[in-house]
Order: structure tokens, then C-alpha cells, then sequence
């Protein structure tokens, strides 16, 4: 229900949801402990044999349960649109998948670059998101050659 408030944009949909994982994964942890806090409560004959079984047997099972919720959030967190970085080999760039996003930080690098701001890292990161928007097919081959001779001559 909280992913579907209004307010709830896609990163802060990724960050509740990471959230929500790692307090999981701590709760996890803690069954682990449990379990061995038994064991060490039997050596030391403060409870019965039947007594460390049933909750040996109860955080196994609890932890079978909170690894499938685990499990089904991080993947819930990973469909989220947007969701990760793509790193471009050749030239250390990251930049997000969303198409979008991708045309967002275009329009910024292009702000940036007609006051004069020229620079190698602003070249190479216009380029990369260009490459992107065409692999992804977000615009043709034509638009392509068009902008990359238009605001990345050398």
C-alpha cells in the first residue's frame, strides 16, 4: 500500500522497498541468534532438549520465511522502472536506462555545453547518453548523426 501512495516516485519506490529488505535481513540474523542462544541456554542446562528442538524448529522456519520475503522484494525492487545503473566500458559513464531520465540529463549536458562548458567528461557523457538513446531505439540513426555533428564536433 505505501508503493502506491502518489508521492512514492520510482527511487524512492527502490529506496523504501531496499528499506524494507534490509531490516529483513537484520530480522534474519537475529533468528540465526536465536537459535544458537538455545543451544548455548541447553549446555548450559537452563532448558530441556525438547524445548532447544521447538526452537531450533520454529527459526528454521522463520528464516525459510523471511529468505522468501527477501527473495520476492528484491526482485519487486529490481522491476521497479529505472531501476539500476548500465555502465558504458569504453567510457566509465553511469547513467540510468530509463529512456526519460536518459533525455533529461541530455537537455542538461546541452545547457551546460552552450555557455562554453566544453569539457571531455560533458563530451563524453552526451555521447554515451546519445549511444544509449539509440541502442535502445529512442531515436533513429539519422537524429543520431544530426546531433552528434551538431554539439560534439571536434
Amino acid at each position: 500500500m505505501r508503493l502506491d501512495e502518489p508521492e512514492m516516485t520510482a527511487t524512492k519506490q527502490r529506496n523504501y522497498l531496499d528499506k524494507v529488505v534490509k531490516d529483513a535481513d537484520r530480522r534474519r540474523r537475529q533468528v540465526i541468534g536465536m537459535k544458537s542462544d538455545a543451544t548455548k541456554k541447553f549446555d548450559k542446562g537452563l532448558i530441556t532438549a525438547a524445548e532447544r528442538d521447538r526452537i531450533n524448529g520454529n527459526s528454521d522456519k522463520f528464516r525459510l520465511e523471511l529468505n522468501d520475503y527477501i527473495k520476492q522484494y528484491k526482485f519487486k525492487s529490481k522491476s521497479i522502472k529505472g531501476y539500476g545503473t548500465k555502465m558504458q566500458q569504453e567510457r566509465g559513464v553511469y547513467f540510468y536506462n530509463d529512456a526519460k531520465e536518459l533525455l533529461h540529463k541530455f537537455t542538461l549536458i546541452i545547457g551546460e555545453m552552450e555557455p562554453g562548458n566544453t569539457s571531455i567528461e560533458m563530451r563524453n557523457t552526451g555521447k554515451s547518453i546519445l549511444d544509449a538513446l539509440l541502442k535502445s531505439k529512442s531515436i533513429n540513426k539519422g537524429q543520431y548523426q544530426k546531433l552528434v555533428k551538431k554539439l560534439f564536433k571536434v
